[in-house]
């Protein structure tokens, strides 16, 4: 080998060596990177899982701020003013003393039998009552007649001075069937109108019985009456200005 061959292998091995790769220098490299992004991770991880809680908190606190602050839902409003009826007490027709005479409110349809219904005043140890009592048609209305179910004839407190005097709605047993109810008025109101529960309107049919305004009413069984309108005569709304 001549001295130019020698020298230009002997340069060739040095090249070689600094060209050779760093193997255990890019492997050290190498798990330094896979490393950084796991902390990276761990450091992110440790910061947004609080501030997901308190956004989850901050919600909820949220949502219940609207929830209770929400406006309370405008109620469809009912017409007319409430009834405010005494409970019917059975009396026997013997310890009532009449004060006006028995009128005629209606006739219906029993078991065996048609019955008339008639309203009239009375007293009760000297408290006046507005009854309702019924016999067989045709029968008068005495101690002794027969009276139709276990509840006749039934009785209500009667006040002369209100607008509604008193008040009936008929029920199984009773004097008045359950599809039917009869109240008493001043004697100025021409006209009542009656509802249920859920505002249905029924017109009430005016019998003149004695010294007061006497409506028979048709009702749903089931859903008596609940309010009512009154409408005046001319000369007397000045009388009743609340009523208007």
């Amino acid at each position: 080998m001549t001295d130019l061959e020698r020298k230009l292998a002997e340069t060739l091995r040095e090249q070689g060596g600094e060209v050779t790769p760093d193997l255990a220098g890019a492997w050290a490299e190498q798990l330094r990177r896979q490393r950084r992004p796991r902390a990276a991770r761990r450091r992110l991880t440790v910061l947004v899982a609080p501030l997901a809680a308190v956004l989850v908190v901050l919600t909820s606190v949220l949502l219940a701020t609207q929830l209770n602050s929400a406006p309370t839902p405008v109620q469809p409003a009912r017409p007319g003013r409430p009834f405010v009826l005494a409970k019917p007490e059975h009396r026997p027709l013997s310890e009532l003393q009449v004060t006006g005479t028995p009128a005629i409110l209606t006739n219906f349809v029993g078991q065996t039998d048609v019955w008339t219904t008639y309203v009239f005043t009375a007293t009760v140890a000297g408290a006046a009552r507005f009854c309702v009592a019924a016999v067989p048609r045709g029968d008068q209305l005495v101690p002794g007649a027969p009276q139709y179910g276990t509840k006749s004839p039934s009785c209500v407190p009667l006040d002369d001075k209100t607008e509604l005097a008193a008040g009936y709605v008929g029920e199984n047993g009773g004097p008045l069937p359950a599809d039917k109810a009869v109240f008493v008025t001043a004697t100025t109101v021409l006209q009542l109108r009656t509802f249920n529960a859920k505002g249905d309107l029924s017109a009430a049919l005016q019998k003149t019985v004695s010294d007061h305004g006497v409506f028979l009413v048709d009702v749903v069984e089931g859903s008596p009456p609940e309010r009512y309108e009154a409408d005046y005569s001319l000369t007397s709304q000045e009388a009743h200005p609340a009523s208007r």
